[in-house]
């Protein structure tokens, strides 16, 4: 069986490297796709020598998106993965973060999907129909009205976009005029990292890009949490299974904890694929975790 890695990164070069080196066995022929943000500068610095990793099993995106988190882009940035993907010859897909790190040998994975034989599974974490306003109301609040380093501005700016979202969402609806749903179903919430089989991510890429092409993403905040995970949830019910991935949401707010050594014992005991998220600069203990 053949992985496709697809990494979506924007920082940490040495860390994203060692990723790449640790995904990319010598013994293997699976491949990494690697999507950089445009607007980073790991992309400005160092694509050069992402697109010469020495394996020859790295294909970087030619033509990234410029990623801003909770917008569409984000979506957008997922498309261009898989897009690139299907050029490449692979069996399984695995889409990660330049934050994630895997927690187990790729034996362990190909022995995992073996157990359901010819009809492989989708890896998602889906979280049923919540936060439906993200998609079905009109939002103007971003990109977010700046004006350099005036805070009273700023705040006040982001208060008026806001409130511009509730009212045009209020006029819309009593005008009659409704955001079109997925298959007509309430859209689902979910992780935005999954893993699927090559036939799955062809349906996935179609669907992506008539979300997008058809402006329908557009005025919603954070759809990369809806639109993988409805689409797999609705069209592949029976297929999905747990993500494999261990994210630790403990710390509340908005984002993941970094995960750290005291969480090891807890990592080796999940059963996960993959850990996000790490980060070397506050604890490199993910370094020790293998042999792979």
């Amino acid at each position: 069986m053949r992985f496709v890695y697809a990494i979506m990164a924007h920082a940490q070069p040495e860390q994203l490297a060692r990723l790449i080196d640790t995904l990319l066995a010598p013994a293997s022929d699976d491949r990494v796709v690697l999507h950089i943000d445009a607007g980073s500068d790991l992309w400005r610095n160092e694509r050069v020598r992402f697109a010469a990793h020495p394996s020859g099993r790295l294909r970087l995106v030619e033509r990234p998106a410029r990623v801003t988190w909770g917008q569409s882009s984000q979506v957008e940035a997922q498309r261009r993965l898989l897009r690139t993907a299907l050029t490449e010859p692979f069996d399984y897909y695995h889409l990660l973060s330049g934050a994630d790190w895997p927690l187990c040998s790729r034996e362990r994975m190909v022995a995992g999907l073996a157990a359901f034989g010819a009809d492989l599974p989708v890896l998602a974490d889906l979280w049923d129909e919540e936060m439906p306003r993200r998609m079905d109301d009109w939002w103007f609040d971003g990109p977010k009205l700046r004006l350099g380093q005036w805070q009273w501005f700023n705040e006040n700016a982001a208060r008026a976009q806001l409130r511009l979202s509730w009212a045009a969402t209020r006029w819309l609806r009593k005008a009659g005029i409704a955001r079109r749903r997925f298959d007509n179903q309430p859209w689902l919430k979910g992780s935005s990292w999954y893993s699927v089989p090559r036939d799955v991510a062809v349906d996935l890429e179609r669907e992506m890009s008539d979300l997008l092409d058809s402006g329908r993403l557009a005025f919603t905040q954070c759809s990369d949490e809806h639109v993988a995970p409805t689409i797999l949830g609705r069209r592949l019910p029976a297929r999905i299974k747990p993500a494999r991935r261990y994210i630790d949401w403990s710390d509340g707010g908005w984002h993941p904890k970094v995960l750290r050594a005291e969480d090891r014992a807890a990592l080796d005991a999940s059963g996960a694929w993959f850990a996000r998220k790490v980060d070397a600069r506050i604890d490199d203990f993910f370094y020790e975790i293998g042999p792979f």
